[in-house]
């Protein structure tokens, strides 16, 4: 399934659907609400896309290495050191000294590719780009499901179940969901669309719908993905309503005709003001070029085409052939969705890679098993370590982001919304790691695009950790020292989504998900200001 043709009835629903009507004409409404009426800006939906991959990562191939001109490496890793501070403090240690991250524009690094994983074909995304290091867990979670969407309580079934002293609770993913800010009346499609390479998913829903911030290993089960891009294009298209606008040729010759006697009335009236007038005009010119556009594409454009039927069988089952073709319909089906505005939220699990090491092309699986030895386990490259493994799991996340993740931002990029802006500017796609280095939560390789309609300001490498406190241990190629709460995401993205605290706190000013570091002892990284975990992300905005 390719997305460069959008069926007429998903380019009208996107583009024509909010503006075959007047706009707002403040001259025309009582004086009292005028001014209110010139505040209002048009309102477009926010979306919000969570992929994830798993296992530990090799984080150093995640962050720029290559210093240019101006900027020095760290001597322990040799990651490129960042000097200017962030507007704002991540928090205060105990001592009661504060501490910023601090960032550097993305621009800076696009001479040599802004690293191993993120080359030069993310040049042309850079401005819609945070890379953000040191976003820590809390707790001791180990290999877990949906830790980078709030559930930081529960480990996977493999490696030991609940977090003791955690909580457990539902992933934000279906708090946004639940919302009215998100969804103010019932989507065509589903609420949140999950699709993926394995069954299970990092998302988690409430067993109660009525009650999403519900704790306990009963009050969540684990949502279910379409591993075959065909099922998920049924589950978003196959209870669409009727096409609005009708469908065969001379539908768009009515789209003026629409609202013309709405205009004529409009425009003729005595109490239009000039600005109005002025406004009106420019809207029925906007209109006409609507038309016009839906004429010259009548010959080019088709209802959406459903994809094939792919299935790539079980865990190590990872023809390259096959993983590539099923992630490019996934990842199509999403924006294709997105763009008709039947869901908006999506997550798209990553469990199946395709790693070329110098013309040797194979694919990875990832198993909660680590002992199923062989090269096509990267959970057990994970622990193995060695040269190979690392230059592997390097590879295969090099081949995510050029084939999976690139491949959403340009869908996203290409679908203009009625505002002017492109779809990826109203929407937040994150991707995030199970885990950080070997089988540790400091600085989770974690990275967005988009800005949710200007919720956040993007363009920036953000490094939240101190590197002014001293390293605790080191563990592959990481180090364990205090950066800021993970928590503080996902509290930036759901406020950004529009949600009010109240909808998604238990306790009053204390975010979402497990915010305590239990489960890990006093040799561990631990000093973190408490105070401010329920707030968003420092200078994020």
């Amino acid at each position: 399934m390719r997305i460069s043709k959008h069926g007429r009835r998903l380019f009208l629903t996107g583009a024509g659907g909010a503006v075959l009507a007047l706009p707002w004409l403040p001259s025309l409404l009582p004086r009292a609400l005028r001014t209110k009426a010139h505040a209002q800006d048009p309102v477009v939906p926010r979306r919000f896309i969570a992929m994830k991959t798993y296992s530990g990562a090799p984080v150093l191939d995640w962050y720029p290495r290559n210093a240019p001109s101006g900027y020095t490496t760290h001597s322990v890793d040799g990651t490129v050191a960042l000097s200017t501070p962030l507007n704002e403090p991540t928090g205060r240690h105990s001592n009661g000294m504060e501490y910023f991250g601090r960032q550097a524009p993305l621009s800076d690094f696009a001479g040599t590719g802004i690293s191993n994983v993120f080359g030069s074909g993310f040049n042309a995304f850079a401005d819609q780009m945070i890379l953000f290091r040191g976003l820590d867990f809390m707790p001791g979670l180990n290999h877990n499901h949906g830790g980078y969407l709030g559930n930081l309580g529960l480990n996977t079934n493999g490696t030991g179940g609940e977090v003791a002293g955690a909580q457990i609770n539902c992933t934000i993913d279906h708090v946004m969901a639940a919302s009215q800010s998100v969804y103010a009346s019932t989507p065509s499609g589903p609420r949140v669309l999950h699709v993926g390479s394995r069954v299970n998913t990092a998302s988690y829903a409430p067993t109660d719908p009525s009650n999403v911030l519900a704790t306990g290993r009963g009050a969540i089960q684990q949502a279910q993905a379409f591993v075959n891009p065909r099922a998920a294009f049924d589950a978003v298209f196959g209870t669409a309503p009727p096409d609005p606008m009708g469908s065969g040729p001379g539908v768009s010759a009515r789209l003026v005709d629409r609202v013309i006697e709405d205009y004529r009335r409009a425009r003729d009236g005595s109490h239009l003001s000039s600005e109005d007038r002025q406004q009106l005009e420019r809207h029925i010119a906007h209109l006409s070029e609507l038309e016009e556009r839906v004429n010259r594409m009548d010959a080019l454009m088709c209802n959406p085409t459903a994809p094939p039927m792919i299935d790539t069988g079980g865990e190590f089952n990872a023809d390259t052939t096959q993983v590539t073709a099923l992630f490019d319909n996934l990842v199509d089906v999403i924006v294709t969705a997105l763009a008709c505005d039947a869901t908006r939220i999506a997550t798209l699990d990553i469990t199946k890679m395709v790693v070329n090491d110098g013309g040797d092309v194979f694919g990875m699986g990832d198993s909660e098993n680590a002992n199923s030895a062989g090269r096509d386990n990267w959970h057990f490259q994970a622990h193995e370590w060695n040269d190979d493994a690392k230059r592997w799991l390097g590879l295969g996340a090099t081949w995510v982001a050029q084939h999976v993740v690139l491949r959403l931002l340009e869908g996203l990029s290409a679908i203009r919304e009625p505002d002017g802006q492109t779809l990826l500017h109203h929407t937040l796609a994150m991707w995030s790691n199970e885990l950080s280095f070997n089988h540790l939560n400091y600085s989770i390789p974690t990275v967005t695009f988009g800005s949710l309609g200007g919720a956040v300001r993007p363009g920036r490498y953000i490094d939240y950790v101190d590197h002014d406190r001293p390293i605790r241990f080191r563990q592959h190629d990481g180090s364990v020292v205090e950066g800021v709460q993970f928590n503080r995401l996902l509290v930036t993205i759901m406020q950004g989504m529009g949600l009010m605290p109240s909808e998604y706190e238990r306790t009053p000013g204390r975010g979402f998900g497990e915010t305590q570091p239990v489960g890990k002892g006093s040799g561990f990284a631990l000093d973190y200001d408490d105070s401010n975990v329920g707030q968003i992300l420092p200078d994020i905005g």
